[in-house]
């Protein structure tokens, strides 16, 4: 008697749940009951593990199979179809054959003996897998196509909800019969998303900072506490300003995993849905740009080792002196450090007192370097209030010019731009799909011999197409983001005169990290001399044209102002 095993396998976690695998067991059951020689010994069984996406060196299935091969601890392999092995072309052969040179033979309850005695066996064998994996890659460009098109029209595609939501009745069937369900917001949870968002663009604190001040409160977090990822990832999902993303990760090929794709290769739901909005658009986009700001930063700091990078937002915004990372030496250009002292003293009724004196410190002229002669600290107390009076008093001269109108004009023109490249793209993109198409429709034929074209040349080809079209997808989502962008600064300028209006206010009632973070908003660096500072501003006045007294002032202005002012 022959020693029979099966090997049973679903692709995903709804099929274990399905009739997938019963009727897989049952038809191999019967079929090797037809054998009178087979006696049934042993069933593996793989779940929710993909043959197409999961390389056989991962599955670990398949090694145990190998493995008893090996040991001789088998006859005979009986599988329901020949994808159930796998869905892999170049490696799907490869295994049947390594079984068979183990004298293993392979069975198949629709397709018979999987043979690979003769050169045809091999072919035969080569082609079975190829057209399974080529069935994977339609069905995967189906699911992917359509859960791209819903997430443009802004459905849910699926999975968990993310934290600050929760899943509800959509009201609506797949094409299964299975009820699908949609976000919403969910109103005990909401809070906290929008404290992280918060902490994130008004503080200037980075995830890590943000975990921490969780933890802290004691605020409620989604495991047993709140972690760097966690925060991190809250702040990249746009799902929080009401578009539903997707293409944020991708299938790596190793082990099943998966990698988180650049943003710029979104695709966002083409309208906000407002039902989901937890945190204003211009919020998020701001919490995306000083993210990306600090990473410059320090990266720009590890290269050049200086640390001397103006980054566009302070690296930090902890610490007590407000001018950190804005403030230079006039003399030797050194970059201001911390200099901060306490002073001591016990008073008559024996109590002791101690103070903070904030200090800059120019670390050459502080370490007795020849390279600088101005002086080695300056007093917060005397530089921090002539710059808070310098900036509101410029702030407050800036009046808008009649330029607002030309300016939507060229944003209109911009967009107009955009889209048309955007279309050209999604041309090359049809082209190239298409084209993509037609090469594997000639594979067969070259198997054959009836084609001019080798296998080899024309699965090259494709793969050639196949990148190509990857990389028109990449600039299509650039386009598409870009758009966005517009959109973002038009806004930004309707609002702009109320922001420098409310000014004063805003930074007199503003924490120390959110007066960091306006001053570098606002401001390149501050040169410091004994009898004077130099402020250089950095609001961009090419797409915003002030003017101060009648005159145009330049893009970025400097201001000298003596320390006695």
């Amino acid at each position: 008697m022959k020693r029979v095993n099966t090997l049973l396998r679903v692709s995903s976690q709804q099929q274990l749940h399905g009739d997938d695998i019963p009727v897989q067991r049952s038809e191999c059951m019967d079929y090797i009951s037809a054998h009178a020689d087979w006696k049934f010994q042993k069933e593996y069984l793989e779940k929710a593990v993909s043959g197409f996406k999961t390389s056989i060196k991962d599955r670990e299935i398949l090694k145990e199979i190998l493995e008893d091969a090996e040991n001789k601890a088998f006859d005979v392999l009986v599988v329901y179809m020949s994808d159930r092995i796998g869905r892999k072309e170049d490696e799907s052969p490869v295994f049947v054959s390594t079984l068979n040179k183990q004298g293993i033979e392979v069975w198949t309850v629709k397709e018979g003996q999987l043979k690979t005695d003769e050169h045809i066996d091999k072919l035969l064998n080569y082609i079975r897998f190829w057209q399974a994996e080529g069935e994977s890659r339609k069905t995967g460009a189906r699911v992917k196509d359509a859960q791209e098109t819903f997430a443009r029209a802004g459905k849910f595609i699926g999975g968990c909800a993310p934290l600050g939501y929760r899943l509800v009745p959509s009201g609506e069937l797949s094409n299964h019969g299975r009820a699908l369900k949609k976000l919403a917001v969910d109103p005990e949870k909401a809070p906290i998303i929008r404290k992280i968002y918060d902490y994130a663009v008004n503080y200037n604190y980075g995830a890590l900072k943000i975990a921490k001040v969780l933890n802290e409160e004691k605020a409620s977090a989604p495991n047993t506490t709140w972690k760097a990822c966690t925060v991190a990832e809250i702040l990249k999902n746009p799902v929080y300003m009401g578009h539903i993303a997707y293409n944020r990760r991708q299938h790596s090929g190793c082990g099943g995993n998966y990698g988180r794709m650049p943003m710029e290769t979104w695709i966002l739901s083409e309208k906000q849905d407002p039902e989901l909005v937890i945190v204003p658009k211009e919020i998020w986009y701001k919490a995306q740009e000083m993210r990306e700001n600090r990473k410059k930063a320090l990266k720009k700091r590890e290269d050049e080792g200086n640390g001397k990078y103006p980054g566009k937002y302070p690296v930090s915004s902890a610490g007590r002196l407000a001018l950190m990372g804005l403030a230079y030496c006039g003399c030797c250009g050194c970059r201001l450090t911390n200099g901060s002292k306490y002073d001591y003293w016990t008073t008559k009724d024996g109590e002791k007192h101690k103070k903070f004196v904030g200090r800059y410190r120019c670390t050459n002229m502080a370490n007795g370097s020849l390279e600088c002669q101005g002086k080695a600290y300056y007093r917060a107390e005397e530089i921090e209030p002539v710059v808070y009076s310098v900036v509101t008093s410029y702030l407050n001269s800036l009046e808008e010019s009649d330029t607002y109108d030309d300016i939507v004009k060229l944003r209109e023109e911009q967009r107009a731009r955009l889209e048309r490249e955007r279309d050209a793209l999604v041309r090359e993109m049809e082209s190239a799909e298409r084209d993509i198409a037609t090469l594997r429709e000639n594979i067969p034929a070259a198997l054959r011999g009836e084609s001019v074209f080798q296998a080899a040349q024309l699965s090259g080809l494709v793969r050639q197409k196949e990148e190509r079209l990857s990389a028109l997808r990449r600039q299509a989502a650039d386009k598409d983001r870009e758009y966005q962008e517009t959109q973002l600064k038009e806004r930004d300028l309707k609002n702009m005169g109320n922001i420098i209006s409310n000014w004063g206010d805003l930074f007199k009632n503003s924490s120390m990290a959110e007066q960091k973070v306006m001053l570098s908003m606002l401001i390149e660096r501050i040169d410091v001399k004994e009898n004077d500072i130099k402020i250089k501003f950095r609001i961009n006045m090419q797409e915003f044209a002030w003017k101060t007294h009648g005159n145009r002032i330049d893009p970025h202005t400097t201001l000298y102002i003596p320390c006695s002012a």
